[in-house]
């Protein structure tokens, strides 16, 4: 068979299959024969009229397109293991001739993404932890004695003070729409606010202080330029609050803060641990940040094709996300789309900008720890292993232990390798191997859901969720819990024929 290839962008891979002509003999005698035994032909009982009588009754032109469908997807899969292709996602029929000699037709066939990455190993990115400050502490030590708060309901209604408790309906709108859309007719929730200038932007804080139960506060506040959500940043959003009720928050007396903590230990010392902590989350933000900064550079550096099928299925997964976020409050996603007049279709189409960067900064990852040969052997594994179990109950290990070393072994060994790309990623950024020995813990605790779920079920009690709905053992290795694109996702490679074109 020959067959000739040509590669386009958008790792597209041209194929164009010409046939002779005893293939097309063979296909219309199949087809034939099928027509004959579909539909009347007079003179003649189902399925023994001969080839000649079928193409005279219902014409060459007809002929041909029974045949077409079946003589192209048989020729395709020739065609495909005659070159060594394995497409990534379904191929598309482009260009067709059966009429006339050379019998020909053409198929566009994704294939898998490309990825070309730069020098990554000369790029660096300056570790900055943050300056863990008096006020810093002040402030987390505040926030450990909240914890213990007492809240008492007013024996008589008052005006709301610095410090109290507010129970408010509040919605928030920016640019004229509500910032977190609601299906219609769905009562807006109820929260809590504590009324403290640090707690509440400034303008909402001071519309509210003052204010008695029962009352609703519709005030405009202009946000500030910096501020860490970008929908609102720099904008003026409108708050609307129903205070619904008011309480006094009463909080413990320092020295009773220790033993209220479990702390072992003097209030000066539970501060210096507070100060420690604060220390290490200063550490992992600037660990994060170098880590995010630096995959971001090297992304920009590297060159990719794409297939468009890839960054469809990332924009699907990302609104699966969202998905699961609107059932775990009770919203059905349909509401939502009905409530912003938009079908599921236009939000996979809107989401695709950001599903494409997903899904570079994911291959990004996976060709590094490729590069570096960061894949576990099986001690690894089978220590990761027994660090889950060791944290479950006596009675869950046994089955956990032989669930995570067999169906979830797979998420065992990402785990260990998004650990061991992050450490290797902090040490080349910072050019400090120091971060190579440092301990990243493994997040075990999505792995023992998994595994419990999992057993559970061999044990009849409920069915096991696609590979797909099981978290990854180990923290994600990007900002945003990316995962990496495989390789291929198994999908039909039959040729559809919607686009056919003569």
């Amino acid at each position: 068979m020959k067959v000739t290839t040509e590669k386009k962008p958008r790792s597209i891979l041209e194929l164009t299959v010409e046939l002779d002509k005893e293939q097309i003999e063979k296909a219309l005698d199949r087809a034939a024969r099928r027509m004959s035994q579909k539909y009347n032909i007079p003179g003649f009982r189902k399925g023994k009229a001969p080839r000649f009588i079928v193409e005279n009754y219902f014409g060459r032109a007809a002929l041909l397109e029974e045949a077409s469908d079946d003589l192209i997807n048989r020729a395709f899969q020739d065609a495909l293991k005659q070159e060594g292709i394995e497409p990534y996602a379904q191929a598309h029929l482009t260009a067709i001739n059966l009429e006339t000699p050379p019998f020909t037709f053409t198929v566009e066939v994704p294939m898998a993404p490309t990825i070309e990455l730069p020098d990554y190993r000369a790029i660096r990115v300056p570790f900055e932890p943050n300056e863990v400050t008096d006020d810093m502490v002040n402030r987390a030590m505040e926030l450990r004695r909240d914890r213990h708060v007492v809240l008492r309901s007013l024996e008589e209604p008052r005006p709301a003070q610095r410090g109290d408790q507010l129970t408010v309906q509040i919605e928030t709108y920016v640019d004229g729409e509500p910032l977190e859309p609601r299906a219609e007719g769905e009562e807006i929730p109820q929260s809590t606010l504590v009324l403290d200038p640090e707690r509440i932007v400034p303008g909402l804080y001071e519309a509210l202080l003052g204010v008695m139960p029962n009352t609703m506060v519709d005030v405009t506040v202009h946000m500030a330029d910096d501020h860490e959500n970008e929908r609102v940043r720099g904008k003026d959003v409108r708050f609307v609050v129903n205070v619904l009720d008011i309480q006094e928050r009463l909080l413990p007396e320092w020295d009773e803060l220790p033993a209220l903590e479990n702390f072992e230990g003097t209030l000066d010392e539970l501060r210096e641990k507070t100060r420690q902590e604060l220390s290490e989350a200063a550490r992992k933000s600037a660990e994060d940040r170098v880590f995010i900064e630096y995959v971001r550079q090297v992304v920009a550096a590297t060159t990719f094709d794409l297939p468009d099928a890839l960054i469809e299925r990332e924009a699907d997964s990302i609104l699966r996300e969202r998905e699961a976020e609107y059932e775990r409050y009770g919203i059905r996603p349909e509401q939502i789309y009905e409530a912003q007049g938009k079908k599921r279709a236009d939000w996979i189409e809107q989401l695709k900008p950001a599903a494409e960067e997903r899904a570079k900064r994911g291959l990004v990852l996976r060709e590094i720890a490729k590069a570096e040969g960061l894949a576990p052997d099986d001690a690894e594994i089978a220590q990761e292993i027994e660090d889950i179990v060791a944290s479950m109950q006596e009675e869950q290990r046994e089955s956990a232990r032989a669930i995570l070393g067999s169906e979830l072994r797979p998420f065992v060994a990402a785990g260990i390798v998004d650990r061991k790309l992050r450490r290797r990623i902090l040490a080349i950024a910072t050019g400090d191997p120091s971060f190579e020995q440092r301990t990243v813990p493994a997040a075990v605790e999505a792995m023992q859901e998994a595994a419990t779920e999992a057993s559970s079920a061999a044990a009849g009690d409920q069915p096991v969720g696609d590979a797909d709905a099981i978290p990854s053992a180990a923290p994600a290795v990007s900002e945003k819990n990316e995962s990496v694109p495989p390789a291929t996702d198994g999908a039909d490679v039959e040729v559809t024929t919607e686009t056919r074109t003569e």
